[in-house]
């Protein structure tokens, strides 16, 4: 039977008073309850404080921390109070434990109740009479009771002097939370999770942390630091780090860099390449949690880097392509364009300690700018590039390059003279073959000489220009310059027996100061024309012989190759050793003919010289003079020497080593071998009937030579004695001898 339907039936003085009896077991239930709901809270939150004042929770920890609380808070009062209040006991167990409490009414009140409910009497063999007569006494023996002795009025005392106890450490609580240091952290940090510090010996400070994050760029080393703060009074602490990501967590020691006091503590994470989190301990301090955040670095995708040289170079931008060194002419200026994977908000351009700002375009996908200037010339060095993105973060990876400051070289000169030898006569000519070059440009070529003689004290120095290039109108630069010049010592006046040295200088268009560079120097000494005359004649007689000599080793090849051709297989030789040694002859005799080919040629190419050198030195105008009807010295060189000597090593030397070769390959068959020797030997005999034609004509031309070199002789004697002839019959001066001054209009 339900509650509500035993109200309807149960005596109204009983239902009163249960009624009453049920108010005081509710207030009863709740007081116990709370009690126990308030010393549970109490508990939790001393644990908690325990637990964060002795291990200091993170964030994440102490919100879990928060909801446990409130979940067994929660949990807690429903069991101890919720639950209690919606499972109250009927009327016929209140009932019961009235019956219980009050033996007196012997079961006469739950009799009466019971009764009471009972429509139908007679069906269950009660007259009505017995019944309400039961119930009258029922309900009289029941109006003696108290009802509400049935609850334990001590238990509930206590239960009500525990909950005002508890209400009283709540309040306490709260006056320490407002009033003292240690009760105000702990609220903070676990019940308004903020971010208070419980007082301790070391404090951390993780460096580069922004709202409990760190940004690293992706992909690169990052040093991390930890600084033990100032306020901590026991700096002297190890510290490290407990990394957590998906692998788990690990610790690592950090290192003491030695900064600020030993305070700062190091450690590098390699290659960052996915996210983690971690917190520094050391002492009595345990950092927050720190959430590694990654992003892509600020970078250079496209990079133009061109040098400017200066303006009197002339020249188009000189682009640099990696990181170099890349060598730069001095003054020369360099201009940046470059673009970036992301936008900026600064690059800067550095070298060493100094700093050059660069211009971000207004997209911030780009930068550009210039360095070297008047004010602040480009220096040799490594530079790099910094950039910071708009979050702040720098490039990892540093785009580095090395410029060397080169200085403008002087101009590179060669020369070589040409048909001059050593020695000079006074009416020389020196042709003079040279080349001169220059990256940016020449303006000026000259003769450098200087000579002294015997008699000077001091060297006589004079430049003979050869071409003036700044006065050209094409305004571009004359970068190379080859030519042959002449340089003519006859105006020069010079004396037997001088020092002469000269050099080709060329001048570059380098403004202040202008680059020269020489070739060589060649150094000359001027002699008579009879000395050089016999100088020549003896080199010529030196070339003679050189061509008798070959001569000689013509007819020698000439004997030698009829003896292989003759010769037979010798005791104790086989026919392949026999065969194999003939070869091996008639190869040195081809190597032997080809030889002296080459050493008439180069008599020849002597011969050539002389005749340059004659014509330089102006010699063969005398002899010209003196033997007008014979032969010039070029009709004599080109006609009776070198053209045929030209001729024999091109013609009959050429077809005789041929033969020789022919010979050669035809060693084994003895027919054959026989044909071609004869063959050879008649090439080689015409080869002696013309040495020995070309030997005749050299003698014949130094003979001549000598007659020519006498005749020059006696004149040049005949000359200098009329000359001494003159001067002593030359009338003397009377007033050589006095002293000057004697007359009056003498100045």
């Amino acid at each position: 039977m339900s509650q509500a339907a035993s109200n309807r039936t149960i005596p109204k003085s009983i239902f009163d008073r249960l009624g009453n009896l049920r108010r005081k077991l509710t207030g009863w239930m709740l007081v116990q309850g709370l009690s126990r709901w308030f010393l549970i809270l109490l508990a939790i939150l001393a644990v908690d404080m325990v637990l964060d004042r002795f291990f200091k929770m993170d964030f994440s920890q102490r919100l879990i921390m928060l909801l446990v609380m409130a979940v067994a808070a929660a949990l807690f009062f429903f069991w101890r109070v919720f639950k209690p209040l919606q499972n109250r006991p009927t009327d016929d167990a209140l009932l019961y434990q009235i019956e219980q409490k009050n033996k007196s009414l012997d079961e006469g009140l739950i009799s009466s109740v019971q009764l009471a409910r009972e429509k139908d009497f007679e069906s269950v063999g009660v007259s009505e009479q017995l019944a309400e007569a039961t119930i009258k006494e029922g309900v009289r023996r029941a109006e003696s009771v108290d009802f509400t002795e049935v609850l334990n009025q001590d238990q509930y005392k206590s239960n009500l002097v525990l909950m005002i106890a508890s209400l009283v450490a709540f309040g306490l609580l709260g006056i320490g939370v407002a009033k003292t240091d240690f009760l105000r952290t702990w609220f903070n940090r676990n019940v308004m999770l903020l971010d208070d510090q419980w007082p301790q010996g070391t404090y951390l400070a993780i460096d580069g942390v922004k709202d409990g994050t760190l940004t690293i760029p992706r992909g690169a080393d990052h040093r991390q630091f930890v600084i033990v703060s100032d306020e901590s009074t026991n700096a002297n602490v190890s510290v490290s780090l407990e990394i957590d990501n998906t692998g788990g967590r690990t610790f690592q020691t950090m290192k003491q860099t030695g900064k600020e006091d030993g305070r700062q503590h190091s450690f590098v994470f390699h290659n960052v390449s996915s996210t983690f989190r971690f917190r520094a301990s050391g002492g009595d301090d345990v950092t927050e949690w720190v959430d590694v955040e990654l992003v892509e670095p600020p970078a250079i995708t496209n990079l133009e880097l061109n040098a400017n040289l200066p303006a009197y170079a002339q020249t188009d931008p000189l682009p640099l392509v990696g990181g170099g060194p890349h060598p730069v002419l001095q003054g020369s200026q360099l201009t940046i364009n470059a673009d970036a994977n992301k936008k900026l908000s600064a690059a800067i351009l550095r070298s060493g300690e100094t700093e050059f700002p660069l211009t971000v375009a207004a997209d911030g996908e780009s930068f550009s700018g210039s360095v070297g200037d008047s004010n602040q010339p480009l220096m040799g060095g490594q530079y790099e590039f910094v950039l910071t993105d708009a979050g702040g973060l720098n490039n990892s990876r540093r785009t580095k390059f090395t410029i060397t400051i080169r200085d403008d070289g002087p101009p590179k000169v060669r020369a070589n003279l040409m048909g001059i030898s050593g020695l000079i006569a006074p009416r020389a000519m020196l042709p003079v073959d040279f080349e001169a070059v220059d990256q940016y440009g020449l303006i000026q070529l000259q003769f450098n000489a200087n000579w002294k003689d015997a008699e000077a004290e001091q060297a006589t120095a004079r430049n003979f220009e050869i071409a003036n290039l700044a006065d050209r109108k094409d305004p571009s630069p004359w970068k190379q310059a080859a030519q042959v010049s002449v340089l003519d010592v006859m105006p020069l006046d010079l004396k037997p027996g001088t020092s002469f040295r000269l050099a080709v200088a060329a001048t570059d268009n380098h403004p202040e100061p202008p680059g020269v560079g020489y070739s060589q120097e060649f150094l000359l000494r001027v002699v008579t024309e009879d000395e050089l005359r016999a100088d020549l004649l003896r080199r010529e007689e030196e070339q003679r012989k050189a061509f008798e000599q070959a001569y000689e080793r013509q007819l020698e090849l000439t004997g030698e190759l009829e003896m292989v051709a003759v010769a037979g297989v010798a005791d104790r030789q086989t026919e392949d050793q026999y065969h194999a040694m003939r070869d091996q002859e008639l190869i040195s005799l081809v190597r032997d003919q080809k030889g002296i080919g080459t050493s008439i040629d180069r008599v020849a190419s002597r011969f050539e010289e002389f005749l340059v050198e004659i014509k330089n030195n102006r010699l063969e105008e005398a002899e010209n003079a003196i033997a007008p009807g014979r032969p010039s010295i070029e009709e004599r060189y080109i006609g009776k020497i070198i053209d045929p000597i030209r001729k024999l090593d091109q013609e009959l030397i050429s077809i005789a080593t041929r033969y020789l070769d022919k010979c050669r390959r035809n060693e084994r068959d003895q027919g054959a071998l026989q044909t071609a020797v004869d063959e050879t030997l008649l090439v080689q005999r015409e080869i002696l009937t013309e040495m020995k034609k070309i030997l005749v004509a050299m003698n014949d031309s130094k003979s001549f030579q000598d007659f020519l070199n006498a005749l020059l002789e006696i004149k040049s004697m005949e000359g200098a004695i009329k000359t001494e002839v003159e001067k002593k019959m030359q009338p003397k001066n009377i007033f050589d001898d006095e002293p000057k001054g004697i007359f009056d209009d003498e100045k």
